[in-house]
């Protein structure tokens, strides 16, 4: 019985959690998100691993998540790849899609997710990303991660190469002390935000 109740009270504690970071996260007004994500930009550009990447994954952000466009633009001016997910509502899994520039049609996707446009699509294999830039409503400092819950970046982070880096962004508010997590929860091995460059603990080649 108690393998049953875990998952449960796990379950129960990450909705919690998620139902207050969208509260807090929708005070934020437009000036302050897109200032802050101006802010996660320069120190993600700032991360040596981020520069040595050749072919970066990024998530196209929601109204109201870190902006990635200006780090998208960044990675395309430094000739790096860069891939944007698709999302796959029946196998409940990402797709991983190569995009040739910004200046593209896009069309809304599943769950309001901007996705290109089908003729701009180059479905591509997870095997050739190095570096994954995923979103997240909170994060903890050894590398935890709670998601929307639909399980889509966890099954993304368990296709890509094992030599591959995930980094978690978001904003200072987000970044918890622990979070609960089950197995099957696919840490990320940085988590930045604003003010923050975090090298997560308990994971292979960490700082601390």
């Amino acid at each position: 019985m108690g393998s049953a109740v875990q998952p449960e009270l796990v379950a129960r504690a990450k909705s919690v959690i998620r139902e207050e970071m969208i509260r807090v996260r929708g005070r934020l007004n437009d000036f302050e998100r897109i200032e802050k994500s101006r802010q996660v930009a320069h120190r993600l550009f700032e991360l040596e691993v981020f520069q040595k990447s050749e072919a970066i994954f990024f998530f196209l952000s929601l109204p109201e998540e870190v902006q990635t466009e200006n780090m998208i633009r960044e990675a395309f001016r430094l000739n790096k790849e860069v891939f944007v997910p698709l999302v796959d509502k029946e196998e409940g899994r990402l797709q991983v899609a190569r995009i040739p520039h910004l200046e593209i049609e896009f069309v809304r996707g599943a769950y309001g997710v901007q996705e290109p446009a089908p003729q701009w699509r180059e479905v591509s294999s997870p095997d050739r990303l190095d570096l994954v830039v995923a979103p997240g409503l909170a994060f903890d400092t050894s590398g935890g991660r709670i998601g929307y819950g639909g399980g889509y970046y966890d099954r993304l982070l368990k296709q890509i190469p094992a030599e591959a880096i995930q980094i978690g962004v978001g904003f200072d508010f987000q970044v918890l002390n622990s979070i609960p997590r089950m197995d099957f929860d696919m840490p990320v091995q940085f988590v930045i935000t604003e003010t923050q460059s975090l090298t997560c603990s308990g994971l292979p080649g960490a700082e601390g």
